[in-house]
């Protein structure tokens, strides 16, 4: 009798080839403690287990090297070769520049500005690097954080520095914990100028974020 399986992601084969049995026992009880799936759990393991060689790879070649590849000298200049977008690509970076740099980011300072608490301005950041690392990552939560902090804004590419300011906007609502805010919004917006400079003139990226933006936005407007 044939008995039709589950499909099942290559991550999910990845990592399922990947553990032993005392492993897979574990994230099947953290799976039932946080009331999450079993799929769930292994998805969460697939992004931190490829991150890991990511990491490695990354350290094995010596360079400066975004998540998506692009390859970058030591002025943090591009050594990619550059390709043009198509005129429909160039349609979906301009609508995404105003979506995250203008209404997004640039709303959250402008009620910095105008003296919202700190509090509030670092949770609004922290639903905006949501945003951001689910269309860069594919991850809104802290992975997808780390991976644009440590790839586009200057000051924290370094795991430490991106891991202190993850934890105060994290806590944000519940600690006030004493923070430049003006610095922290003027590296989120070079980090997020180089990035949608990447998306103009970079294939890798346009593949890899417009049709992330193209779903996030026609699940915006249903």
């Amino acid at each position: 009798m044939y008995i039709r399986m589950a499909r099942v992601s290559k991550p999910m084969k990845l990592v399922a080839l990947r553990i032993d049995e005392e492993q897979k026992a574990r994230l099947e009880q953290l799976a039932e403690e946080r009331d999450v799936t079993l799929s769930r759990a292994f998805r969460e393991g697939a992004i931190l287990y490829l991150n890991e060689l990511r990491e490695k790879a990354h350290k094995a070649r010596g360079g400066d090297v975004t998540f998506l590849g692009i390859r970058r000298d030591e002025g943090g200049r591009t050594l990619n070769k550059p390709s043009k977008p198509t005129a429909g690509e160039r349609d979906r970076v301009e609508e995404l520049a105003s979506a995250i740099q203008t209404r997004g980011l640039g709303e959250i300072r402008a009620a910095w500005e105008v003296g919202a608490s700190s509090s509030v301005v670092l949770a609004a950041l922290g639903q905006w690097l949501s945003l951001v690392g689910q269309l860069y990552v594919s991850n809104a939560g802290e992975v997808g954080w780390d991976w644009f902090l440590r790839d586009y804004c200057p000051g924290f590419e370094a795991p430490e520095a991106s891991e202190q300011l993850r934890r105060v906007v994290r806590t944000s609502l519940v600690s006030e914990t004493p923070v430049d805010l003006r610095v922290v919004l003027d590296s989120l917006s070079a980090g997020c100028v180089r990035l949608l400079h990447d998306a103009e003139t970079q294939e890798t990226v346009r593949r890899a974020i417009l049709p992330a933006w193209v779903v996030f936005d026609r699940d915006a407007h249903a």
